[in-house]
């Protein structure tokens, strides 16, 4: 690794090897671990890393006469924030680089709540603590992915909570997407779920048989009712199983396989897109990933967003709604290119 971009990446490992050894390591002895593991340092860095965090308050001690081999450093195994929580110096770094993964939940009641939290623990840490993780912490960054494009008011999320919690029936006033209506529902609730920027609620309305998921931010009103809601426990394992993404089908799960070519097929193996997912790589750098995933309209949009450089081999029916989808897409270009 070069450049400043890999100075969280250092520091951290750093830090992990010192918490290894609790008789110290000298900076020669650092130097030689971190250039094992890929670091490419001078001893020199290594003492500057080491006087910069001891500096910014991490809990760094040098003991012993300095010869060839250099002190010997050792570095305390925990940080106490308060009397109450103590954290190890890599949770805390951690902490501060996972900050950034919330960032999503910047328009929703959580985060205001999350940033008191984070306010709290500054309050304790020091104010050359604090400017060290954050210069540090802002080296790595994090696509920040969707975010809540509607309002949420804090007290409807309080209340379904509760009514998950208590296990209490929830009226919510409820604008429907697919019907385009807006009308008082009685639901059973299970739980709540964030998914691709939004927070949705699973539930059983009253007088149907299976859960069917609610958007949070389409509920203009909750109340928890007086009246308990009994029912076996649902596990979101289970209910997600067979989906791809947020959209849940009544259908089985069936062997999905698609082939992946050019470019992109790397960029396809190094992720995991579902939990059934398997991978077999083919000649010419071809692809081939196998899901076990219902066919539902987020798994069509899936396969086209990438193009022609996916082709769906089994089941037929899939390759046939891609197809259709891709199909009427390029009508409507062509409309357009007409017209124009």
């Amino acid at each position: 690794m070069k450049g400043r971009n890999a100075q969280v990446s250092r520091v951290y490992r750093m830090l992990n090897i010192l918490e290894g050894a609790p008789q110290g390591l000298s900076p020669s002895e650092l130097e030689s671990r971190l250039n094992e593991r890929g670091f490419d340092v001078s001893t020199r860095t290594i003492y500057r890393d080491l006087e910069a965090l001891r500096a910014a308050g991490f809990p760094l001690n040098e003991s012993g006469k300095s010869d060839k081999m250099g002190t010997r450093w050792t570095l305390e195994r925990v940080t106490k924030v308060s009397h109450y929580l103590v954290l190890t110096s890599r949770e805390l770094l951690a902490l501060y680089l996972a900050r950034m993964v919330l960032e999503p939940l910047r328009d929703t009641p959580f985060y205001e709540d999350l940033q008191s939290t984070f306010g709290k623990i500054e309050e304790k840490l020091g104010e050359k603590s604090q400017s060290h993780l954050n210069e540090v912490s802002h080296e790595m960054h994090f696509e920040p992915g969707p975010r809540w494009g509607l309002g949420i008011r804090p007290e409807i999320v309080d209340t379904i909570r509760s009514a998950c919690t208590e296990g209490q029936y929830l009226q919510i006033n409820y604008s429907s997407a697919n019907s385009g209506t807006t009308r008082d529902r009685k639901i059973g609730p299970e739980f709540l779920y964030f998914a691709k920027g939004s927070l949705y609620l699973v539930g059983k309305e009253e007088g149907e048989s299976t859960n069917r998921i609610f958007s949070v931010p389409r509920m203009n009103k909750t109340t928890m009712l007086d009246e308990a809601y009994q029912a076996e426990q649902l596990d979101p394992e289970k209910f997600f199983a067979g989906s791809f993404g947020i959209y849940h089908a009544a259908e089985a799960p069936e062997r999905v396989c698609i082939e992946f070519g050019g470019k992109i097929a790397a960029f396809v193996s190094e992720r995991r897109w579902h939990p059934s997912q398997r991978v077999v790589s083919k000649e010419h750098g071809r692809l081939l990933v196998e899901l076990e995933v219902a066919l539902t309209p987020e798994l069509v949009q899936w396969v086209l967003g990438f193009g022609s450089h996916a082709k769906v081999l089994t089941p037929t029916k899939l390759a046939t709604q891609v197809l259709e989808e891709a199909e009427g897409t390029a009508a409507r270009y062509r409309l357009t290119k007409a017209a124009g």
